[in-house]
């Protein structure tokens, strides 16, 4: 039986910051590929928001941070509340009201993955503006994973699904997306996590059910950077 407290829960809980796999590190790969004359910008799953301290340093855009759990907004407002042009908003992406073509640079980075995919990203294909660039950082599954592994890790993960790199790539290109980067990230992160002295034996468990899964899966499940542009008037060509 899976822990009583979710992943989603342990992480909101404890505060921290840069789970998404690869860490800082990855974070810092895609920041030097993205333009800096932007006006609005978007991150889903934007935690406790030290991507958005990264991304302020590099752009005076707009930045505007979603994420569903109300300790991470919390935290995310507390850490952004002296930078300007910075909202953060406790929301899902299918509640978004912002309008069409609005926004120039939206950033996933192991967010869209807990999302119905078939939903969520046509959704932000539709508030991206022609021209306009997508970041995903996600976790990728290889052919290798079993289906009983496949079944543990949406389980416990709370996935609706659990795509291959070819799959990401479809849905890419299915939703009006050209001119894709595509680069494979280590599994390592200069980024230590600090515990709390103490923790209750339900984030115990939770804790130690995902360093078994990601230990006994490891050469299974990978991590992918995948950079989109959303097509406009001058259709570029789709890179390997």
């Amino acid at each position: 039986m899976f822990p009583m407290i979710s992943y989603h829960e342990l992480i909101a809980q404890l505060g921290i910051g840069y789970t998404h796999p690869g860490g800082k590190a990855a974070t810092e790969k895609w920041l030097k590929q993205i333009p800096t004359n932007l006006k609005n910008v978007l991150e889903i799953g934007c935690g406790t928001g030290e991507t958005l301290l990264q991304l302020r340093d590099q752009t005076t855009a707009f930045l505007y941070g979603i994420d569903s759990s109300a300790n991470m907004t919390n935290n995310a407002r507390n850490k952004t509340k002296h930078l300007q042009n910075t909202e953060i908003m406790q929301q899902n992406i299918e509640d978004l009201l912002f309008t069409h073509q609005f926004f120039d640079l939206i950033i996933s980075e192991s967010a869209l993955a807990f999302t119905t995919i078939g939903n969520s990203l046509p959704k932000l294909t539709n508030l991206l503006k022609p021209n306009g660039q997508i970041v995903l950082l996600e976790m990728v599954k290889s052919k290798t994973l079993p289906d009983i592994g496949e079944e543990r890790m949406k389980t416990f993960y709370q996935l609706p699904q659990l795509l291959s790199k070819e799959d990401w790539l479809k849905q890419l290109i299915d939703n009006n997306y050209e001119t894709v980067y595509v680069e494979k990230i280590e599994k390592e992160t200069g980024t230590p996590i600090t515990l709390p002295p103490y923790l209750s034996n339900d984030l115990l468990q939770t804790l130690n059910e995902h360093y078994q899964l990601n230990t006994e899966y490891a050469h299974d499940l990978h991590t992918y950077l995948f950079i989109a542009k959303k097509r406009g008037d001058n259709h570029d060509h789709i890179c390997d």
